[in-house]
């Protein structure tokens, strides 16, 4: 469990630690929501005794006056009197069946004057807790008094036979009044004993439920000091070991080494720094350089330092206010809300730097692909949106010219570069226009972002390309690592391009400018237009009938997380394929080795044997379907050494499930194309027999 905690992503353990609070808390609030009710029900259980009591009372008072004026009409309001009774013994008798007719308590206790609001709290004190002592003894007493009420009935009708019939003699009636009056003393004498139970069962569910809340405070506290704690001094413990590398590296002693002692982000940071400074170490000739490139590692971990520190500050301090268990849930969610965002924004920052570590490291990979520039811009244009109404921004994207239908570049990278370009235009933005124009010069695809935000100060201007500066650190919104304009023009000068500032007025806005290469060569006509549009189609539709053929395909996931595990088979679930599970890679081997499996998904750190073994004992076995690499080192050697190994593709963590699928169905096409789909089929067999 501990080391599944440390290799967890900062983002993840942030979801943990608010999804165990929200989950505490909707605990408590159920207990308190419970409490309310059984309190309720005991409430109106004792209004219905009141009826009851009253009811009995006006029965016994209609009969005495029925003895004394002979009146018809007393006896008929003494029977109207016994309804009440009669209607809470029959909702009573009914609840007592193992299969009660409802409709027939409700009528009853309806009968018996409880309010139809309270009539089914009355149902659900019973069945819940028809065997607790309080509860139980309560209707037991009830029960009794309905045998005495039967025999008020029974001494009525004999009243009321002797007066019909003039059989009446004062000494009979006189009798009979004694006993109506010893049975109304023991009626009231039973009230009293119900009143007194409920009385005693409603303080000592009090007590109950007051001792559960109180319980699940603390444990609400508790857990939220502990799991605070236990976060908090990773990150600290991490950020020193960080700062105390980075004094080392810049007096030159480029042996110093940051422990790596988890595989979140700030452990692939950690071999990330390593990797530099023994790069450094190996390169570096001159004392000038070496100094230069001390400084700038310096420089790198201090603002890492400070840019983690400040997100992780928001988190904690909104942590620590959410264990306070009188802050409406409203502000909870607000709360819960912005820990998410801020959580994001943290990931965002610790990708920035590990790009800008590829690229200073000279690992950035370039991967050109054709395309459709239109529908490229629409999807741009779809993501942007929400940002933009966030700021009540306009937003727009303008064609100049004749632009060609598709283009051949890294879609990736490109779509990465304008992301950063348009969120900062968006960013300074408020109330304005933010508007994205593209067209086509020579060989070069040219996109310009305008804004009509703050601008930018002159002096300030010459800060915008060099790594962790920002323009305008005044602003509120100015949140992140000041690297995106950074990997931005370096991605685009990979891409044959730059980008620079075109100019910036401060008040009235900035425009920058993005250039990259179009390595394809495009005709701009109508035919060409029709054509990629159905082609774009038929793709669609090429698409939806490849992601067919992954129903009902077998899948072993080699993997020692169960959170993974998890993730994975939900991924892989809807698509109708079957999953089953390794937890560590001799576990994988013998599976795949004795069952049938159309792939294997294979996590190349864990246990026992670990991915790049498993996989190479696979090979040399002579298996040969398709094995996916996941891992959640994302350099390019890491790559490399997943594929030497012989897995056929290597997918990231965390995975996307639109990735996953395309690598499924991409691997399977290839595995038919290579060994022909009668193989596929001759292997049917042995699945069978699992």
């Amino acid at each position: 469990m501990r080391k599944f905690w440390k290799d967890l992503s900062i983002a993840k353990k942030l979801y943990v630690v608010v999804g165990i609070m929200a989950l505490l808390i909707a605990t408590e609030l159920f207990t308190l929501l419970f409490a309310m009710d059984t309190l309720s029900s005991i409430r109106s259980f004792i209004a219905g005794e009141g009826f009851w009591s009253k009811a009995q009372k006006n029965a016994i008072y209609s009969l005495n006056r029925y003895v004394s004026t002979k009146d018809p009409i007393q006896y008929t309001f003494f029977q109207e009197h016994l309804q009440v009774a009669l209607g809470d013994r029959q909702a009573r008798i009914e609840l007592e069946k193992p299969h009660p007719d409802m409709e027939k308590v409700y009528q009853g206790f309806l009968k018996g004057q409880n309010h139809p609001e309270d009539i089914q709290r009355l149902i659900s004190l019973i069945q819940r807790f028809a065997t607790n002592q309080y509860v139980s003894q309560a209707l037991l007493v009830w029960r009794d008094a309905d045998i005495m009420f039967f025999e008020l009935i029974d001494i009525a009708k004999d009243i009321h036979v002797m007066i019909s019939t003039n059989k009446d003699t004062p000494e009979r009636l006189q009798a009979s009044l004694q006993k109506v009056d010893l049975l109304n003393t023991k009626l009231t004498a039973l009230e009293n004993q119900f009143s007194q139970v409920l009385g005693e069962g409603s303080r000592w569910m009090e007590s109950l439920l007051m001792f559960i809340l109180v319980c699940a405070v603390l444990t609400v506290e508790t857990t939220g000091v502990v799991l605070t704690i236990a976060f908090s001094r990773t990150l600290n413990r991490s950020l020193s070991e960080l700062n105390k590398a980075s004094q080392e590296i810049g007096k030159g002693n480029f042996s110093a080494e940051v422990p790596v002692r988890s595989q979140d982000e700030l452990g692939l940071l950690a071999e990330a720094i390593n990797k530099m400074a023994r790069d450094l170490k190996k390169s570096v000739g001159e004392r000038v350089q070496a100094e230069n490139a001390s400084q700038f590692k310096t420089q790198f971990l201090a603002n890492m330092s400070h840019e983690i520190r400040t997100p992780l500050g928001v988190i904690l301090g909104l942590v620590e206010i959410l264990k306070d268990p009188h802050i409406p849930w409203n502000e909870r969610i607000k709360y819960t809300e912005t820990i998410e965002r801020t959580g994001q924004n943290l990931t965002r920052i610790i990708n920035d730097i590990l790009d800008m570590s590829k690229v200073e490291s000279g690992h950035l990979e370039i991967e050109h692909s054709k395309f459709s520039l239109h529908d490229f811009i629409s999807e741009l244009q779809t993501m942007m949106r929400v940002r933009a109404e966030r700021n009540q921004n306009e937003l727009h994207f303008i064609k100049q010219g004749d632009v060609p239908q598709t283009i051949v570049t890294d879609r990736t990278r490109l779509r990465q570069i304008l992301i950063n370009l348009v969120n900062n235009a968006l960013k300074f933005t408020h109330n304005g226009t933010v508007s994205l124009t593209y067209c086509k010069q020579g060989s070069h695809l040219v996109f310009q972002v305008s804004d009509t935000g703050t601008g930018i100060e002159h002096e300030k201007q010459s800060q915008l390309f060099q790594a962790f500066s920002q323009a305008e650190t005044s602003s509120l919104d100015a949140e992140g690592t000041g690297l995106g304009l950074v990997i931005s023009k370096r991605l685009a000068q990979a891409l044959g391009g730059d980008v620079t500032l075109k100019e910036s007025i401060p008040g009235e806005g900035s425009t920058f400018v993005a250039t990259v290469i179009d390595e394809g060569v495009q005709e701009v006509t109508a035919e060409k237009s029709w054509q990629i549009s159905s082609d774009s189609t038929s793709s669609a539709s090429t698409e939806a009938n490849q992601s067919a053929i992954l129903q009902g395909k077998k899948v072993l996931v080699v993997e020692d997380v169960l959170d993974n595990q998890m993730l994975t088979k939900l991924y892989l679930a809807r698509k109708g394929m079957k999953v089953q599970f390794a937890n560590n890679g001799a576990e994988g081997v013998q599976k795949a080795l004795s069952e049938y499996y159309d792939f294997i998904l294979m996590d190349m750190q864990m246990p026992v044997m670990d991915g790049y073994t498993a996989t190479r004992n696979l090979r040399e076995s002579g298996y040969q379907k398709p094995i996916i690499a996941l891992t959640a080192h994302a350099m390019k050697e890491d790559r490399e050494r997943c594929l030497q190994a012989g897995c056929d593709d290597y997918l990231t963590k965390p995975l996307d499930s639109a990735v996953l699928h395309e690598a499924l169905i991409r691997n399977l096409n290839q595995y038919e194309e290579k060994h022909g789909k009668r193989l596929s089929q001759e292997f049917q067999a042995p699945e069978a027999s699992v």
